[in-house]
């Protein structure tokens, strides 16, 4: 039986009663829970299709460069079962991410990424994982589409490839024929989706319980951490970041900020914003905002004693901005990441 999917501006013709044939690739460097756990998760549902259809709902093949393992970054040697010179005629590839020098990685993997960009305008699906959509986006498969990648990799995606629309919070975006998943365990998510797309969702279900997967996940803003970049070359800014790092807990005003640094107003935003990517205020509400969830990890005190020591004297206008920025209540995230 054939069906129809339509995706945004993209046709996608489904043939339920075909066996898909799947390449996860694998190269030095890449994750090899991101190559092993997807492996897992296809065997698992296309063996439950076989028990009920007679059919495999996927025959996926570890495909790298040359044929030949590939060292994870972990050491672990992953075998392949194809090279990128195989006559097999994927309907999936799959880009699993990696730990490394993105140039690097870039640089050594170029005739891997050939063999995606020619495979995509084949009309091959594409699908990738956490920095795997660097890989991905590499190919131009990307260009015009929404995509995302690892929280702490939002930036430097968004400065290199600004023909793509990153969506950051999302876990997974579906293009159609081209699939972007957030960092490392959303290829569980990701590896669900594609279970419901060529299967079913009773047998994606199944496949998220087994493998205990939160196919409810739809954000990755809970587990984002405020990174602070201070190597950027403007002493000014990193001489005000340091005061309102040091300041945070009290009543801070862009008006106190200006005299640090003894700057105009529209001058600090100007610069602060340049190196650091938030105007001060905003950069203070998210040192706030980390500061209280390091509390709510690890201490058992309420969360009204929590804003004042972060400087808000308003409870519920502190509520919001955590929810805002977190996507989840302070007693949603004490819940999720408590250590005690």
């Amino acid at each position: 039986m054939i069906t129809l999917r339509l995706e945004g501006c993209e046709v996608i013709l489904l043939d339920n009663d075909k066996t898909m044939k799947v390449a996860i690739l694998a190269y030095d460097g890449c994750t090899p829970s991101m190559v092993v756990g997807m492996l897992d998760i296809f065997s698992f549902a296309s063996s439950q299709h076989k028990n009920k259809d007679k059919q495999d709902l996927f025959d996926v093949a570890i495909v790298t460069e040359t044929g030949q393992p590939a060292n994870g970054f972990s050491k672990l040697p992953i075998q392949a079962q194809s090279s990128i010179k195989t006559k097999t005629k994927f309907d999936l590839i799959y880009i699993p991410g990696f730990v490394g020098e993105l140039e690097t990685i870039l640089s050594r993997q170029s005739k891997l990424i050939v063999w995606i960009r020619e495979q995509y305008r084949k009309g091959v699906t594409l699908a990738a994982a956490c920095n795997g959509n660097f890989l991905l986006a590499e190919t131009g498969a990307l260009d015009k589409k929404k995509a995302t990648t690892h929280w702490s990799l939002i930036s430097t995606f968004k400065q290199r490839y600004q023909k793509i629309r990153v969506e950051p919070e999302r876990i997974v975006i579906d293009n159609g024929a081209v699939l972007s998943a957030a960092g490392v365990t959303a290829y569980f998510n990701l590896a669900i989706l594609l279970v419901e797309r060529y299967g079913s969702k009773e047998l994606a279900l199944t496949s998220a319980k087994v493998f205990l997967v939160d196919a409810g996940r739809k954000i990755q803003t809970p587990y984002q951490m405020f990174h602070v970049t201070k190597n950027h070359g403007d002493d000014d800014v990193v001489q005000v970041q340091e005061w309102l790092e040091a300041n945070y807990s009290k009543t801070v005003t862009l008006e106190q900020i200006t005299q640090i640094c003894n700057l105009t107003k529209k001058t600090l935003t100007r610069r602060f914003k340049r190196v650091t990517g938030d105007s001060p205020m905003s950069y203070l509400q998210k040192l706030r905002v980390e500061n209280a969830k390091r509390m709510l990890e690890s201490k058992k005190i309420p969360f009204n004693e929590i804003t004042w020591r972060v400087g808000y004297n308003d409870i519920s206008s502190f509520h919001k901005v955590f929810k805002t920025e977190t996507g989840l209540t302070p007693n949603e995230y004490r819940t999720k990441f408590s250590l005690v």
